[in-house]
């Protein structure tokens, strides 16, 4: 995934947003310890992707 920067268009913030919050719900209802820490990995970065929006902005 490229990094992402202030310059994104909106959809595309919108996006990377709603990717986080699906993939807590996800992690939230999944049991399997293995899928749980790739869940967690993929949610990490997508929180750390949008943190680094809202720094940049």
């Amino acid at each position: 995934m490229p990094r992402p920067t202030s310059t994104l268009p909106a959809h595309a913030r919108l996006a990377l947003v709603t990717h986080v919050a699906e993939l807590e719900a996800e992690l939230a209802s999944v049991s399997c310890p293995r899928e749980r820490r790739t869940i967690a990995a993929e949610l990490k970065a997508a929180r750390s992707a949008v943190s680094q929006l809202s720094t940049e902005g």
